[in-house]
Protein backbone atom coordinates (compact mmCIF):
# COMPACT_ATOMS: atom_id res chain seq x y z
CA UNK A 1 0.00 0.00 0.00
CA UNK A 2 1.09 3.42 -0.74
CA UNK A 3 -0.12 7.15 -0.04
CA UNK A 4 -0.99 10.28 -2.10
CA UNK A 5 -1.06 13.44 -0.87
CA UNK A 6 -3.16 15.77 -3.43
CA UNK A 7 -3.96 19.35 -3.31
CA UNK A 8 -7.38 20.48 -2.53
CA UNK A 9 -9.19 23.75 -3.39
CA UNK A 10 -5.33 25.49 -3.14
CA UNK A 11 -6.54 28.42 -4.00
CA UNK A 12 -8.21 28.78 -0.62
CA UNK A 13 -4.97 29.61 0.55
CA UNK A 14 -3.36 32.14 -1.22
CA UNK A 15 -1.01 34.08 -0.57
CA UNK A 16 0.88 30.99 1.16
CA UNK A 17 0.36 28.61 -1.61
CA UNK A 18 1.74 30.86 -4.65
CA UNK A 19 4.99 29.07 -4.51
CA UNK A 20 4.36 26.14 -2.17
CA UNK A 21 2.06 23.30 -2.88
CA UNK A 22 -0.60 23.34 -0.19
CA UNK A 23 0.97 20.03 2.09
CA UNK A 24 4.12 22.50 2.43
CA UNK A 25 2.28 24.57 4.90
CA UNK A 26 3.30 24.61 8.03
CA UNK A 27 1.33 24.20 10.91
CA UNK A 28 2.35 22.79 14.66
CA UNK A 29 5.83 21.68 14.47
CA UNK A 30 5.40 20.21 10.72
CA UNK A 31 4.51 20.93 7.95
CA UNK A 32 0.97 18.93 6.25
CA UNK A 33 3.05 16.43 4.54
CA UNK A 34 5.68 15.63 7.50
CA UNK A 35 2.82 15.51 9.83
CA UNK A 36 0.98 12.40 7.68
CA UNK A 37 4.44 11.11 6.89
CA UNK A 38 4.99 10.75 10.49
CA UNK A 39 1.56 8.87 11.28
CA UNK A 40 2.28 6.51 8.12
CA UNK A 41 5.70 5.87 8.89
CA UNK A 42 7.02 3.42 6.53
CA UNK A 43 4.59 3.82 3.81
CA UNK A 44 6.04 5.22 0.36
CA UNK A 45 4.35 8.95 -0.34
CA UNK A 46 3.93 10.44 -3.71
CA UNK A 47 2.13 13.65 -4.45
CA UNK A 48 -0.54 15.44 -6.44
CA UNK A 49 0.15 19.27 -7.61
CA UNK A 50 -0.09 21.72 -9.84
CA UNK A 51 2.14 20.73 -13.12
CA UNK A 52 4.42 24.30 -11.66
CA UNK A 53 6.22 21.90 -8.97
CA UNK A 54 7.04 19.23 -11.04
CA UNK A 55 6.22 16.56 -9.09
CA UNK A 56 5.88 12.86 -10.82
CA UNK A 57 3.65 10.61 -9.75
CA UNK A 58 4.72 6.94 -9.61
CA UNK A 59 1.88 4.52 -10.96
CA UNK A 60 1.72 1.48 -9.03
CA UNK A 61 -1.47 -1.05 -8.76
CA UNK A 62 -1.55 -1.14 -5.05
CA UNK A 63 -4.25 -0.32 -2.96
CA UNK A 64 -3.69 3.49 -2.61
CA UNK A 65 -4.89 5.99 0.24
CA UNK A 66 -5.49 9.30 -1.17
CA UNK A 67 -5.31 12.15 1.25
CA UNK A 68 -6.39 16.04 1.15
CA UNK A 69 -4.01 18.70 1.93
CA UNK A 70 -6.89 19.78 3.97
CA UNK A 71 -6.59 17.01 6.72
CA UNK A 72 -4.54 16.65 9.62
CA UNK A 73 -5.06 12.89 10.73
CA UNK A 74 -4.88 12.75 14.73
CA UNK A 75 -4.33 8.81 14.17
CA UNK A 76 -3.20 6.11 11.64
CA UNK A 77 -6.72 4.31 10.68
CA UNK A 78 -7.42 1.14 9.38
CA UNK A 79 -7.98 0.60 5.76
CA UNK A 80 -10.74 -0.19 3.61
CA UNK A 81 -10.59 -3.52 2.18
CA UNK A 82 -12.97 -1.47 -0.77
CA UNK A 83 -13.25 1.61 -2.53
CA UNK A 84 -13.84 3.93 -0.17
CA UNK A 85 -14.49 8.21 0.51
CA UNK A 86 -12.78 9.22 3.88
CA UNK A 87 -14.94 11.81 5.74
CA UNK A 88 -14.23 14.42 8.93
CA UNK A 89 -18.37 14.42 9.61
CA UNK A 90 -19.56 15.91 6.32
CA UNK A 91 -16.14 16.50 5.02
CA UNK A 92 -14.30 14.42 2.30
CA UNK A 93 -10.93 14.84 2.90
CA UNK A 94 -9.67 11.63 0.83
CA UNK A 95 -10.52 7.61 -0.22
CA UNK A 96 -9.09 4.34 -0.25
CA UNK A 97 -8.73 2.83 -4.42
CA UNK A 98 -8.03 -0.87 -3.98
CA UNK A 99 -8.46 -1.70 -7.71
CA UNK A 100 -7.77 0.37 -11.25
CA UNK A 101 -8.04 3.20 -12.31
CA UNK A 102 -5.77 4.83 -9.71
CA UNK A 103 -5.96 8.82 -10.12
CA UNK A 104 -2.97 10.17 -10.82
CA UNK A 105 -4.30 14.23 -11.72
CA UNK A 106 -6.15 16.52 -9.84
CA UNK A 107 -9.10 15.85 -12.22
CA UNK A 108 -9.01 12.10 -11.94
CA UNK A 109 -9.01 12.79 -8.12
CA UNK A 110 -12.39 15.29 -8.32
CA UNK A 111 -14.08 12.10 -10.89
CA UNK A 112 -12.94 9.75 -7.77
CA UNK A 113 -14.71 11.57 -5.17
CA UNK A 114 -17.90 11.91 -7.49
CA UNK A 115 -18.20 7.93 -7.82
CA UNK A 116 -16.99 6.48 -4.75
CA UNK A 117 -19.83 5.25 -2.90
CA UNK A 118 -19.02 3.95 0.41
CA UNK A 119 -17.56 5.94 3.09
CA UNK A 120 -15.35 5.56 6.11
CA UNK A 121 -15.27 8.23 9.04
CA UNK A 122 -11.91 9.29 10.42
CA UNK A 123 -10.47 11.37 13.21
CA UNK A 124 -8.85 14.17 12.64
CA UNK A 125 -9.32 18.32 11.96
CA UNK A 126 -10.10 19.80 8.37
CA UNK A 127 -8.34 23.03 7.48
CA UNK A 128 -11.16 24.81 5.42
CA UNK A 129 -9.63 28.14 4.91
CA UNK A 130 -6.50 30.29 5.29
CA UNK A 131 -7.33 31.51 8.49
CA UNK A 132 -7.75 28.00 9.76
CA UNK A 133 -3.91 27.27 10.08
CA UNK A 134 -3.65 30.48 12.99
CA UNK A 135 -7.16 28.93 14.63
CA UNK A 136 -5.72 25.76 15.24
CA UNK A 137 -2.00 25.81 15.34
CA UNK A 138 -1.76 25.79 19.23
CA UNK A 139 -4.14 22.69 19.06
CA UNK A 140 -1.38 20.82 16.05
CA UNK A 141 1.76 22.20 18.48
CA UNK A 142 -0.27 20.32 21.48
CA UNK A 143 -0.37 17.24 19.42
CA UNK A 144 3.19 17.49 17.52
CA UNK A 145 5.14 17.71 21.17
CA UNK A 146 3.14 14.59 22.56
CA UNK A 147 3.61 12.49 18.93
CA UNK A 148 7.30 13.59 19.49
CA UNK A 149 7.94 13.32 22.94
CA UNK A 150 11.49 12.99 23.46
CA UNK A 151 14.01 12.96 26.83
CA UNK A 152 15.09 16.85 26.56
CA UNK A 153 17.97 17.81 27.46
CA UNK A 154 19.32 19.45 30.89
CA UNK A 155 17.74 22.84 31.35
CA UNK A 156 20.39 24.77 33.75
CA UNK A 157 20.63 28.43 32.42
CA UNK A 158 17.00 29.26 31.86
CA UNK A 159 14.29 30.33 34.41
CA UNK A 160 11.76 27.49 33.16
CA UNK A 161 7.92 28.28 34.90
CA UNK A 162 5.33 24.60 34.66
CA UNK A 163 5.56 21.07 34.37
CA UNK A 164 9.37 20.32 32.51
CA UNK A 165 7.76 17.27 31.19
CA UNK A 166 6.49 20.32 28.84
CA UNK A 167 9.67 21.05 27.37
CA UNK A 168 11.76 19.89 24.94
CA UNK A 169 15.38 21.49 24.10
CA UNK A 170 17.64 19.29 21.55
CA UNK A 171 21.05 17.94 22.26
CA UNK A 172 22.12 21.04 19.82
CA UNK A 173 19.91 23.96 20.47
CA UNK A 174 22.13 26.70 22.77
CA UNK A 175 19.59 28.01 25.46
CA UNK A 176 21.51 31.23 27.39
CA UNK A 177 21.32 32.88 31.05
CA UNK A 178 18.42 35.09 31.30
CA UNK A 179 15.61 33.64 29.17
CA UNK A 180 12.02 32.66 30.92
CA UNK A 181 10.45 29.86 29.60
CA UNK A 182 6.71 29.31 30.44
CA UNK A 183 5.49 26.13 29.62
CA UNK A 184 2.80 26.53 32.39
CA UNK A 185 -0.51 25.88 29.85
CA UNK A 186 1.53 23.96 27.00
CA UNK A 187 4.53 22.70 25.74
CA UNK A 188 7.89 24.51 24.28
CA UNK A 189 9.78 22.46 21.66
CA UNK A 190 13.44 23.97 20.93
CA UNK A 191 14.89 22.10 18.06
CA UNK A 192 18.19 21.17 17.12
CA UNK A 193 20.62 23.91 16.15
CA UNK A 194 17.76 26.80 17.12
CA UNK A 195 19.50 29.42 19.60
CA UNK A 196 17.50 31.48 22.34
CA UNK A 197 19.75 34.65 23.14
CA UNK A 198 19.37 36.19 27.00
CA UNK A 199 16.38 38.85 27.82
CA UNK A 200 14.33 36.12 25.48
CA UNK A 201 10.58 34.93 27.08
CA UNK A 202 8.90 32.01 25.15
CA UNK A 203 5.18 30.80 26.61
CA UNK A 204 3.71 27.48 25.56
CA UNK A 205 2.71 26.39 23.41
CA UNK A 206 4.88 27.31 21.33
CA UNK A 207 7.86 25.88 18.57
CA UNK A 208 11.32 27.43 17.38
CA UNK A 209 12.34 25.48 14.36
CA UNK A 210 16.43 24.34 13.42
CA UNK A 211 18.79 26.92 13.15
CA UNK A 212 16.29 29.82 14.59
CA UNK A 213 18.06 32.49 16.49
CA UNK A 214 15.75 34.38 18.94
CA UNK A 215 17.03 37.89 20.32
CA UNK A 216 15.42 40.28 23.28
CA UNK A 217 12.04 38.42 21.89
CA UNK A 218 8.21 37.41 23.44
CA UNK A 219 7.35 34.37 22.34
CA UNK A 220 3.81 33.52 22.92
CA UNK A 221 1.59 30.50 21.03
CA UNK A 222 3.36 30.62 18.47
CA UNK A 223 5.46 28.05 15.74
CA UNK A 224 8.48 29.15 14.17
CA UNK A 225 10.15 27.37 11.56
CA UNK A 226 13.63 26.83 10.29
CA UNK A 227 16.54 29.32 9.93
CA UNK A 228 14.12 32.72 11.01
CA UNK A 229 15.69 35.26 13.11
CA UNK A 230 13.44 37.00 15.45
CA UNK A 231 13.22 39.97 18.37
CA UNK A 232 10.51 41.94 19.50
CA UNK A 233 7.19 40.30 19.93
CA UNK A 234 5.06 37.50 18.43
CA UNK A 235 1.68 36.13 19.51
CA UNK A 236 -0.28 33.09 18.34
CA UNK A 237 1.93 33.46 14.75
CA UNK A 238 3.61 30.94 12.59
CA UNK A 239 6.30 31.45 10.40
CA UNK A 240 6.75 28.96 7.30
CA UNK A 241 10.61 29.46 7.72
CA UNK A 242 13.69 31.78 6.21
CA UNK A 243 12.37 34.75 7.30
CA UNK A 244 13.42 38.02 9.69
CA UNK A 245 11.87 40.05 12.38
CA UNK A 246 15.00 41.17 13.98
CA UNK A 247 13.67 43.90 15.25
CA UNK A 248 11.16 45.31 17.91
CA UNK A 249 7.34 45.41 16.56
CA UNK A 250 4.06 42.95 17.31
CA UNK A 251 3.32 40.94 14.99
CA UNK A 252 0.02 38.69 16.49
CA UNK A 253 -2.11 36.23 14.98
CA UNK A 254 -0.40 36.28 11.56
CA UNK A 255 1.26 33.92 9.12
CA UNK A 256 4.18 35.00 7.75
CA UNK A 257 5.71 33.17 4.86
CA UNK A 258 9.34 32.19 3.53
CA UNK A 259 12.15 34.55 2.86
CA UNK A 260 10.11 37.37 3.79
CA UNK A 261 11.89 40.58 5.71
CA UNK A 262 9.93 42.90 8.23
CA UNK A 263 11.93 46.32 9.40
CA UNK A 264 12.23 47.43 12.76
CA UNK A 265 9.03 48.11 14.13
CA UNK A 266 6.63 46.67 11.79
CA UNK A 267 3.56 46.32 13.33
CA UNK A 268 0.09 44.54 12.83
CA UNK A 269 -3.60 44.77 14.24
CA UNK A 270 -4.67 41.68 15.24
CA UNK A 271 -8.05 43.14 17.07
CA UNK A 272 -10.77 45.61 15.56
CA UNK A 273 -11.48 48.64 17.61
CA UNK A 274 -15.27 47.50 18.17
CA UNK A 275 -13.90 44.00 18.83
CA UNK A 276 -16.08 42.61 15.89
CA UNK A 277 -15.37 39.73 13.41
CA UNK A 278 -12.36 39.97 11.45
CA UNK A 279 -12.94 40.57 7.69
CA UNK A 280 -10.41 39.33 5.36
CA UNK A 281 -10.11 40.96 1.41
CA UNK A 282 -8.60 38.42 -0.86
CA UNK A 283 -8.69 41.30 -4.29
CA UNK A 284 -12.18 40.46 -5.27
CA UNK A 285 -14.07 38.62 -2.56
CA UNK A 286 -14.06 39.82 1.26
CA UNK A 287 -15.00 36.90 3.75
CA UNK A 288 -16.33 36.91 7.39
CA UNK A 289 -14.05 34.92 9.26
CA UNK A 290 -15.85 34.51 12.43
CA UNK A 291 -12.71 34.99 14.47
CA UNK A 292 -12.37 38.31 16.78
CA UNK A 293 -8.26 37.62 16.60
CA UNK A 294 -6.70 37.75 13.76
CA UNK A 295 -3.75 39.68 12.03
CA UNK A 296 -2.03 39.08 8.59
CA UNK A 297 -1.37 36.82 5.61
CA UNK A 298 2.47 37.66 3.98
CA UNK A 299 3.34 35.63 1.03
CA UNK A 300 6.83 34.47 0.27
CA UNK A 301 10.16 36.81 -0.73
CA UNK A 302 7.60 40.35 0.14
CA UNK A 303 9.90 43.03 2.14
CA UNK A 304 8.07 45.74 4.56
CA UNK A 305 10.65 48.71 5.52
CA UNK A 306 11.02 50.05 8.73
CA UNK A 307 7.59 52.08 10.58
CA UNK A 308 5.27 49.48 8.29
CA UNK A 309 2.12 49.34 9.53
CA UNK A 310 -0.62 46.34 8.67
CA UNK A 311 -4.11 46.63 9.04
CA UNK A 312 -7.15 43.97 10.73
CA UNK A 313 -6.96 41.29 8.51
CA UNK A 314 -4.77 42.24 5.71
CA UNK A 315 -3.71 40.27 2.68
CA UNK A 316 -0.30 40.90 1.34
CA UNK A 317 0.77 38.97 -1.64
CA UNK A 318 4.22 37.17 -2.80
CA UNK A 319 7.24 39.46 -3.98
CA UNK A 320 5.86 42.79 -2.24
CA UNK A 321 8.20 45.71 -1.80
CA UNK A 322 7.14 48.38 0.58
CA UNK A 323 8.78 50.95 1.87
CA UNK A 324 8.80 54.45 3.69
CA UNK A 325 6.61 53.33 6.77
CA UNK A 326 2.73 53.93 7.37
CA UNK A 327 -0.42 52.04 6.71
CA UNK A 328 -0.14 49.09 3.76
CA UNK A 329 -3.51 48.94 2.09
CA UNK A 330 -5.78 45.82 3.30
CA UNK A 331 -5.38 43.90 0.03
CA UNK A 332 -1.79 44.19 -2.00
CA UNK A 333 -1.32 41.85 -4.94
CA UNK A 334 1.66 39.58 -6.32
CA UNK A 335 4.95 41.80 -7.48
CA UNK A 336 4.15 44.92 -5.78
CA UNK A 337 6.42 48.29 -5.29
CA UNK A 338 4.41 50.35 -3.32
CA UNK A 339 5.51 53.76 -1.42
CA UNK A 340 3.28 56.61 0.12
CA UNK A 341 3.28 58.33 -3.33
CA UNK A 342 3.71 55.03 -6.10
CA UNK A 343 2.42 51.93 -6.09
CA UNK A 344 3.62 50.06 -9.51
CA UNK A 345 4.69 46.57 -10.85
CA UNK A 346 7.96 45.36 -9.22
CA UNK A 347 10.03 43.89 -12.07
CA UNK A 348 10.53 40.53 -12.52
CA UNK A 349 14.32 40.43 -12.92
CA UNK A 350 14.92 42.72 -10.20
CA UNK A 351 12.91 40.64 -7.80
CA UNK A 352 14.55 37.50 -8.74
CA UNK A 353 17.95 39.50 -8.05
CA UNK A 354 17.06 40.37 -4.55
CA UNK A 355 15.38 36.74 -4.20
CA UNK A 356 19.14 35.38 -5.44
CA UNK A 357 20.74 37.41 -2.57
CA UNK A 358 18.57 36.88 0.41
CA UNK A 359 18.65 32.90 -0.35
CA UNK A 360 22.36 33.19 -0.55
CA UNK A 361 23.02 34.95 2.81
CA UNK A 362 21.22 31.69 4.79
CA UNK A 363 23.38 29.70 2.35
CA UNK A 364 20.44 28.24 -0.24
CA UNK A 365 21.16 28.36 -3.49
CA UNK A 366 17.80 29.41 -5.57
CA UNK A 367 17.40 25.99 -7.91
CA UNK A 368 16.51 26.13 -11.17
CA UNK A 369 13.30 24.28 -10.56
CA UNK A 370 12.77 27.12 -7.85
CA UNK A 371 13.30 29.74 -10.51
CA UNK A 372 11.24 27.99 -12.80
CA UNK A 373 8.30 28.39 -10.35
CA UNK A 374 8.53 31.99 -9.37
CA UNK A 375 8.90 32.37 -13.42
CA UNK A 376 5.52 30.78 -14.20
CA UNK A 377 3.68 31.99 -11.15
CA UNK A 378 4.85 35.66 -12.35
CA UNK A 379 3.74 34.69 -16.27
CA UNK A 380 0.08 33.44 -14.47
CA UNK A 381 -0.10 36.93 -13.08
CA UNK A 382 0.72 38.46 -16.70
CA UNK A 383 -1.92 36.57 -18.33
CA UNK A 384 -4.42 36.64 -16.17
CA UNK A 385 -3.64 41.08 -15.99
Amino acid sequence: MKIVIYEDKQELFYPLTNLLPQFGLRIGMKTIAEHMAALYKPLRIDFITRPIFGYKLVESEETTLYLSSRLLPSERFTIPRVDSLLKVGNAEVGFVKTSAPFPNSTDEIEDALATIKGSKQVRGVVVNRLWDLIALNERMIDFHARLYRKKSSAVKTAYVCGKRRNLFIAKGAQVHKQVFLDAADGPIWIDDGAEIRPFTTIVGPSYVGPGTIVERAKISRSSIGPECRIGGEVEACIFRGFSNKHHDGFIGHSYVGEWVNLGALTTNSDLKNNYGSVRINLGNKEYDTGLMKLGCFIGDHTKLGIGTLIPTGAVIGSFVNFAGGGMTPKFVPDFRWLTLDKDEDYDLQKAMSTARTVMKRRNVRMSKQYEQVIRSFHGKIRRSN
